[in-house]
């Protein structure tokens, strides 16, 4: 018989991976024992590619094999997991509470030791049971969190949103406080919820003080304008907006006045409509408009002598918004000096396209225009108004411009009584 060939030491053989080999041998053994588990994995990963979209439509269609993967394996977490995210996207609240419940109910070990994993499950848990009315069980959820150690910044922020919607406004402010001492934190959001909290609680200068170091990371209050996720309670984001404007150094009294009527209209049997209501009490004894601003222009404006002059005809124009009760109107105000002699001719040069020529003034006259509506209102409603108030606008005695070809624009708001 012919010798053997013998390992050559130049190429020695593939080192054998044993996790690998125990990787195959266990997918083996749990094809054999499990046979649902392919067409499982196969649904999941049909679903995810639609739920990772979050388009409504993909959304939609993700439905249909997650509940097939639901019906083939009910004792597996993974397909109630990602139908709570599906339903999360989609607003279905109810539906959302319900499957991440159970998928947390189903978790495996590998689940429970990944902090991360269980940290955003009881997240998303506790934000869909809140917005689907489920307060306490939505408290308990991220309380659990916090105390088990797993929670965090958001987590905290969540727990202090809730508790604000319990009315337990002290507890609420010390999560709120320990949210704001995490990193992860939305600072803004976080920092208009305390001063909400602050103001329901009725601790007006710690409101103050929270809502403006809220507006250093958000000067145009867009966390409320579009938040991530609805605010808990009709009008509640009106509520926070009325806070916000009127807690800044330069507040807009106009502003805290729309939105805190828009509360009480759309929350009338909130706890709070009491306190929106005395904020209203105390807003319609400001001598309106609060601040009239320069816009530009060089020309010399006295502030004082023009919102003297303005408020002597805000009675009759706040009156042209009777019909827009959640509006605030901007009119700008361009006033023009004299004009000066025509310069004397020169000869043309041809250095003449490099000098710079000062720009004529912008024409004078008034223009009023809608910068904010609280609620839905109709373009002939909003043209109407616009309409009553440009001819009293322009018979406003301005502050004269005195400077030949100077010029300045100044700004004021308009809001109904």
């Amino acid at each position: 018989m012919a010798p053997a060939a013998a390992q050559s030491k130049r190429y020695p053989p593939e080192p054998v991976d044993k996790d690998q080999e125990k990787a195959d041998h266990s997918d083996l053994w749990e094809s054999a024992t499990k046979p649902e588990q392919e067409p499982y994995r196969a649904l999941l990963t049909q679903a995810r590619q639609g739920v990772d979209t979050r388009s409504a439509d993909q959304l939609r269609a993700s439905l249909e094999p997650l509940d097939k993967a639901v019906a083939l394996a009910p004792s597996r977490p993974e397909a109630y997991r990602l139908r709570g995210d599906a339903y999360f996207y989609l607003g279905e609240w109810e539906k959302c509470a319900s499957d991440l419940k159970l998928a947390a109910q189903n978790a495996t070990a590998n689940d429970l030791l990944d902090k991360r994993v269980v940290a955003d499950a009881q997240l998303r848990l506790g934000n869909c049971q809140a917005r689907a009315g489920k307060l306490a069980d939505a408290e308990r959820t991220l309380s659990d969190a916090a105390t088990s150690g797993i929670g965090n910044g958001e987590s905290l922020m969540r727990l202090g949103e809730i508790r604000i919607a319990m009315g337990k406004l002290d507890e609420a402010i010390s999560a709120l406080q320990a949210a704001l001492e995490n990193p992860d934190v939305q600072r803004a959001q976080t920092g208009f919820l305390l001063a909400s909290a602050y103001d329901r609680a009725r601790r007006p200068a710690e409101a103050i003080a929270a809502a403006r170091v809220a507006a250093g990371f958000d000067r145009q209050f867009t966390s409320l304008e579009n938040p991530q996720l609805p605010f808990l309670g009709g009008g509640e984001a009106n509520y926070l907006l009325g806070v916000a404007h009127a807690s800044q150094e330069s507040p807009r009294a106009e502003y805290a006045l729309i939105y805190f009527r828009a509360f009480v209209k759309l929350a009338p049997a909130s706890p709070w409509k009491k306190r929106a209501e005395e904020h209203l009490k105390e807003l319609r004894s400001t001598a309106f408009p609060e601040t009239v601003e320069r816009k530009n222009g060089g020309a010399a404006l006295d502030l004082d002598a023009a919102a003297a002059a303005v408020r002597k005809q805000m009675p009759a124009m706040r009156a042209c918004l009777a019909r827009l009760p959640y509006g605030v109107v901007e009119v700008i105000v361009t006033k023009t000096g004299p004009s000066g002699p025509l310069p004397k001719p020169v000869p043309p040069s041809p250095y003449d396209r490099y000098r710079s020529r000062p720009p004529a003034p912008p024409p004078e006259g008034v223009a009023p225009r809608l910068v904010k509506n609280a609620d839905a209102t109709s373009r002939a409603d909003v043209d109407g108004a616009l309409r009553c108030i440009d001819p009293l606008a322009n018979r406003i005695a301005y502050p004269a411009v005195k400077e030949r070809d100077g010029y300045y624009a100044m700004t004021f708001l308009v809001v109904g009584n």
